[in-house]
């Protein structure tokens, strides 16, 4: 894929790195709704990395669509990025995911800089949980729509109420203590949700009470049009999409889709053109 390396720095000063591809030829028609779009992976990964959203930017691309695969202050699970000329630590294992209006914003400035005027949104897991999150909570007046795959349910009565959640508590209690005692930036081996290592802060951030980041809670405070994207495969087997199927069903907002792809896991391993073409479609029922 045709491109090139490029940097941004967020309002709070951290470099962030991407790779913008222009679109393979360019789109003059008026009613089309999505003329570029900033693509947001999921945790710890980054712009290089996954193949599913290498496949959603070179098909975008060749519909006349530019993409701009990005870098959060999430990638990797650590890394060191430089905030105001230094090197800090930074990555899944203790990003606060708020933060990612400032990454989001960033990303989508570069793309109105580069001409672009009708921006989407489309991430994968947290990817689209921060898009999703971003668009709700700092709205962006050049995105025109958030394409939210596999967005996990992050509901802390879900999590407690699950298989596993006395280890969830177990957790809590955990992270809470080490708070407590001023140790909120320690990192500590959990294994729920999953197995990974995590900040205490961090982990009482995503998970702790309050649902900040249950995106079925903020939903409604999305205007443009929205759409969710979910495998058969996670929605039945998936801990992480708990009683999901129900919720989609019970949303009642405008300019909210949902689709399900048959026989796709989380990654949609073998499904990448069922992926884009559902992606394609909702995107040729939009106009401007």
């Amino acid at each position: 894929m045709f491109g090139e390396i490029v940097s941004v720095l967020t309002p709070d000063k951290v470099k962030l790195d991407g790779f913008y591809s222009q679109p393979a030829q360019p789109n003059s028609d008026s009613r089309t709704t999505v003329d570029a779009a900033v693509i947001v992976h999921g945790l710890s990964g980054n712009f290089y990395q996954s193949r599913l959203l290498k496949h959603f930017a070179i098909e975008l691309r060749k519909t006349g669509i530019g993409s701009l695969l990005i870098n959060t202050r999430g990638h990797d699970y650590l890394n060191s990025t430089p905030r105001m000329g230094r090197a800090t630590t930074m990555g899944a294992a203790v990003e606060i995911i708020d933060e990612c209006r400032f990454d989001l914003t960033a990303w989508t400035d570069f793309l109105v800089q580069r001409g672009h005027q009708r921006i989407l949104l489309l991430g994968h897991s947290l990817g689209a949980i921060k898009s999703l999150y971003c668009q709700a909570h700092q709205s962006h007046p050049n995105v025109v729509g958030v394409a939210a795959f596999s967005a996990t349910k992050l509901s802390y009565d879900s999590l407690l109420s699950s298989t596993g959640g006395d280890r969830f508590s177990h957790w809590l209690g955990v992270a809470q203590q080490m708070v407590s005692t001023g140790e909120g930036q320690r990192l500590l081996f959990v294994d729920f949700p999953f197995p990974t290592w995590m900040s205490a802060d961090a982990y009482l951030n995503k998970y702790g009470n309050g649902d900040r980041y249950n995106w079925l809670s903020f939903l409604d405070r999305i205007v443009v049009p929205t759409l969710a994207v979910f495998g058969e495969i996670e929605i039945n087997e998936n801990p992480a999409f708990m009683a999901m199927a129900e919720d989609l069903r019970n949303i009642r907002q405008a300019n909210f889709r949902v689709e399900m792809i048959a026989n796709a896991d989380h990654f949609y391993s073998a499904r990448f053109k069922a992926a884009s073409s559902v992606l394609g479609d909702w995107l040729n029922s939009l106009v401007g």
